[in-house]
């Protein structure tokens, strides 16, 4: 279940899986967001998303509405709700987290 990458990015393909049948775990850029499985615009799935890891950000399959992955904050598309984000968690490998690994 591998996003589509927006553009190319050094640090790898974002990704995107379902966790819960109403979470998905984003992985881009050395940070995992916990964010809703479906777009409240008209319930898109969002494990099919396109995602940005440049700015963060995740565009539903369907209507291509966009979101910010920090916010939930609707960026273009399709006017809705903003996207419910549970929770932004620093990754493996950023010199700021001493819980994360050495690489």
């Amino acid at each position: 279940m591998t996003a589509v990458p927006a553009g190319r990015q050094g640090s790898g393909e974002p990704t995107v899986r379902q966790v819960t049948e109403d979470l998905v775990l984003v992985e881009v850029g050395g940070r995992k967001v916990l964010a809703a499985a479906v777009c409240p615009h008209r319930g898109g799935r969002l494990k099919y998303g396109r995602v940005d890891g440049d700015r963060l950000r995740i565009t539903c399959p369907l209507h291509h509405t966009t979101f910010d992955l920090t916010s939930g904050e609707r960026t273009s598309g399709a006017a809705c709700a903003a996207l419910r984000v549970v929770d932004v968690l620093p990754g493996q490998g950023r010199p700021e987290d001493p819980a994360g690994g050495a690489s």
